[in-house]
């Protein structure tokens, strides 16, 4: 995909995998909802979600965002991870992942659904793949 192609594909409400490394050293695959913009992709989640701690120990991440049909055009990632804790700006954050997969009306209520969910991770990605048709 050329840039513009790898934009339009990751606007789009699909799921990611996130994998991280596990205590055993063997890989942990998650799926999340994700916004991707500047060149990283944010997650919504807990601190106390395996994955997040895996990152804690180890920041390697990979991210494979994959569509279910054909021709099945895919986005592999792979970076480092932040993780940021009720920081300024994360209920803003929220929403914008959020909005990605519902609709505006719906927004609200899931987020005060799972308000104790104060976690953002940054996946800076230092080389992404893809594989497509034009959009």
């Amino acid at each position: 995909m050329n840039d513009r192609e790898l934009q339009a594909f990751l606007v789009r409400p699909l799921m990611a995998v996130v994998s991280t490394i596990g205590v055993s050293g063997r890989p942990h695959s998650v799926p999340v909802w994700y916004r991707f913009a500047d060149g990283r992709f944010t997650v919504w989640t807990d601190s106390s979600r395996r994955w997040v701690r895996n990152l804690q120990r180890s920041p390697e991440v990979s991210v494979v965002v994959a569509e279910h049909e054909a021709p099945f055009a895919a986005v592999v990632a792979r970076g480092t991870a932040e993780i940021a804790v009720d920081r300024p700006g994360t209920a803003n954050e929220i929403v914008r992942i959020v909005r990605r997969y519902l609709p505006e009306d719906e927004v609200e209520d899931y987020v005060e659904q799972w308000s104790e969910l104060r976690t953002i991770v940054r996946i800076n990605s230092l080389r992404i793949r893809s594989w497509a048709r034009g959009f």
